[in-house]
Formats: structure tokens, sequence, C-alpha cells
């Protein structure tokens, strides 16, 4: 099921939601504090999906949509892509596993930032693209 990618998708806690896209259901993308916020925009859920589709295999979502007290909690920026619901971050664990999500990626996505245990992509329009970032 492909999705407008113009509008945001809003998430009720313990509602019956159904599939986000073929392999994602919006619960993967809420907040992991457990407040229930997940207000994920479509443009991501679609892209996300189809990084899954070219690597043909599971993909976690490490973090997706974030309150903004558990960004300050985890100590991320006040400006994350993932307070807006612009942001995931694509577990991975081995470095097969992560050229492949990488190959995948650059394919899919303009903003990709590589981290030990994740990929993070973003459709964050307000801010520059074609970037690719390395987190220390």
């Amino acid at each position: 099921m492909w999705l407008d990618t113009k509008e945001w998708l809003q998430y009720t806690k313990g509602a019956n939601m159904g599939d986000l896209t073929q392999n994602f259901d919006l619960e993967e993308y809420a907040c992991k504090c457990g407040c229930g916020v997940a207000d994920i925009k479509q443009e991501l859920a679609v892209k996300v999906q189809q990084v899954r589709d070219l690597v043909g295999r599971p993909i976690a979502i490490n973090s997706g949509v974030r309150c903004a007290r558990h960004n300050g909690n985890i100590g991320a920026s006040e400006t994350s892509s993932h307070i807006g619901g612009w942001a995931a971050d694509l577990g991975y664990t081995g470095s097969g596993e992560r050229y492949q999500l990488l190959n995948a990626a650059f394919q899919i996505f303009d903003r990709v930032g590589i981290a030990k245990n994740f990929i993070h992509v973003d459709v964050d329009s307000t801010k520059s693209s074609r970037v690719v970032w390395i987190y220390s």
C-alpha cells in the first residue's frame, strides 16, 4: 500500500491502525518513551519502505518520532528532525547489513547519517539536502 506523501499520519496508542506500509506499522515509528506520539510524515514512511524493498529483509526502526521531552532526555539536538516526524533511525547489527542499508538509503534519501548501530534517514526539507554525516 503506497501512501500520499504530502500528509501526516497520527497514531493513537492502543488503536488498531493496521499497517502503515507493506512491512511497517505506525506503532514502530511511535516515540520510544511510550507517550504515544507518532505524527510521522508519510513521505518518510514510503521512502523507508522503499529501502526495505531494496534490501529485501526486515529493518528495525530504532527511533522514529520523538516527543520533545524524550528528545531532550536522550541528549539529541533541539532541532532534531525526529521531533517533526521527518526522520527515522534504521538499525543494523553488522558491517554487511550497514553496507546494504547505506547502499539502499543513498538511492532513496538525500539526507543520511551514519552511526555505530543505525543509519539516520530523513526528509526534512528545512535542512540541507544531498548530505551525509557521521555521528561520533
